[in-house]
């Protein structure tokens, strides 16, 4: 009889482990912030070093590296903006005082609309006022293009030239109409930016919306704009890929729009 139980417990443990593997897989394709294994980090992080306000939350939940992560984040933040069109949403970067850089397919559609964003002390900051949109230019081949707006926003972000300092990176976009996401990353590859239009970076997750967002350095500069996730199914060879700020700042200099 307690051989019988035995068993019967040991199954049972089986199936449980075994929902609980198959759910976890799903996650990391659905949801793939908040598999189990993240989730656990993230309560262990806080628990260690409780936060004193919501978006400390994010930031410490989130394990971002850099010492001045709360100013980084509003400031980048406060030069993000959220895209719509009739196919769908994503994000882009001021870099200059009317001049946005986001991904190509970004503006993919019909009826594009730019959102400057709200940033409050305390919390993630969200989509605010639409502004007008001037001209819009596409780099042909390539997955990047520019907003000329109307109207000009108080921040921008400066491009980064020297990937030879710290590889840490931030990484803030819009996967929902709601709120400014934050993801850390870090440079993978920093050889080959310099000799090519991208930048790769790791330990981050590229959701929907997230295209077109900041990749930023610790120190506050541009380091690229998100453009997809490679190998999205294989965790050990999974990488985000980014045009550079090299590429992005060349490309001003040639569609001239200083």
């Amino acid at each position: 009889m307690h051989q019988k139980l035995k068993n019967k417990l040991t199954t049972v443990a089986f199936v449980c482990f075994g929902v609980i593997l198959l759910h976890n897989q799903k996650l990391s394709m659905t949801d793939p912030e908040n598999t189990y294994p993240k989730s656990i980090r993230r309560a262990i992080r806080l628990w260690m070093n409780p936060p004193e306000n919501e978006l400390e939350k994010h930031l410490i939940g989130k394990g971002i590296a850099c010492e001045n992560r709360n100013e980084l984040y509003k400031t980048v933040a406060s030069a993000t903006v959220l895209i719509k069109t009739d196919e769908g949403l994503g994000a882009g970067v001021f870099v200059r005082p009317n001049l946005i850089a986001t991904a190509a397919h970004v503006i993919d559609g019909n009826e594009l609309k730019v959102y400057l964003p709200f940033v409050e002390e305390e919390f993630l900051a969200k989509p605010d006022k639409q502004i007008s949109v001037k001209n819009v230019a596409r780099v042909r081949g390539l997955d990047l293009a520019f907003i000329l707006t109307r109207d000009g926003n108080s921040s921008w972000l400066n491009l980064e030239r020297n990937f030879d300092d710290d590889e840490n990176l931030m990484v803030v976009g819009h996967p929902n109409s709601k709120y400014y996401s934050l993801q850390k990353a870090r440079i993978k590859k920093k050889d080959k930016i310099k000799d090519s239009n991208y930048i790769y970076f790791k330990d981050n997750e590229i959701f929907f919306g997230n295209s077109g967002g900041a990749i930023v350095s610790c120190n506050g500069n541009l380091a690229g704009i998100v453009s997809m996730m490679d190998s999205y199914d294989n965790s050990m060879h999974k990488q985000g890929i980014g045009i550079n700020s090299i590429t992005v700042e060349s490309y001003i200099q040639k569609l001239r729009l200083n």
